[in-house]
């Protein structure tokens, strides 16, 4: 995603490679992901979650930090993933899909010190948000107490996000 910031607000622009985009069409993601190719999936996802919420905050006049937008994208991901596969997923399915999104991933060897450190954190606090959203609700679907709790979150800014995975999630 690129961002040009200027006077009168800014310019935006999301590119999802032809390759990722030819992997992607023709499938339906629960094919995918029964098949175990959902990277290029999650992939075009996290680059929708960074556009909206850059739009959504823009919108609002809030400024945005790169740890919260990666942050928002573990979330969003998850909670799509998980989404998707309600209809046939098991309990155990759903604690796989965390596990796979947030203890199981490996990081790009080409990062800087700086950015893979935003990445660890982004993945910490994404990955205890979504285990505390796996006790406090019903993730066999999105709910109205889920789609609320969702909501709420997504409007923080960025350490009132940290502050409250810290506090109010065990």
């Amino acid at each position: 995603m690129l961002i040009a910031e200027h006077e009168e607000g800014i310019d935006l622009s999301l590119y999802i490679s032809a390759d990722v985009m030819d992997h992607l069409q023709g499938f339906h993601p629960l094919d995918l992901i029964g098949q175990g190719k959902y990277s290029e999936f999650c992939l075009m996802l996290e680059g929708v979650s960074h556009f909206l919420y850059v739009v959504w905050n823009a919108k609002h006049l809030k400024k945005v930090t790169l740890l919260e937008m990666e942050m928002q994208a573990e979330i969003d991901k998850f909670v799509i993933l998980q989404s998707l596969l309600n209809s046939s997923a098991s309990r155990a399915d759903v604690v796989l899909l965390r596990a796979w999104l947030f203890e199981k991933n490996r990081f790009d060897k080409m990062l800087t010190e700086t950015e893979l450190e935003r990445y660890k954190q982004a993945n910490y606090y994404a990955g205890k948000y979504c285990k505390g959203l796996q006790q406090q609700h019903n993730l066999k679907g999105l709910n109205t107490g889920l789609l609320k709790e969702l909501r709420r979150f997504y409007r923080f800014v960025q350490q009132d996000k940290i502050r409250y995975i810290n506090n109010q999630l065990h």
